[in-house]
């Protein structure tokens, strides 16, 4: 008897997540409500962006910098100051 609920509940469930996907790809990446992306995001800011992040930024925690975001480039390296 509990198989019936799960019929409805199920589809209902995945049908929930289309439509919310739909609107989020349509507002997000199809700018359905306008908008741009800023000039600003430029190949040579990018590029900075991850040199400045690979040079080591100070933890409050440590005397030491420490790459940021070390788990996406993964290799945990401690900067030498």
């Amino acid at each position: 008897m509990s198989a019936v609920p799960a019929k409805v509940i199920v589809p209902a469930l995945l049908s929930s997540f289309a439509v919310s996907y739909l609107f989020f790809d349509l507002a997000r990446n199809r700018k359905l409500f306008g908008g741009t992306v800023p000039r600003t995001l430029t190949k040579e800011w990018l590029l900075e962006t991850e040199k400045k992040f690979d040079e080591g930024w100070a933890r409050e925690a440590s005397e030491v910098p420490v790459v940021i975001n070390p788990i996406s480039r993964q290799n945990y390296r401690l900067v030498e100051i």
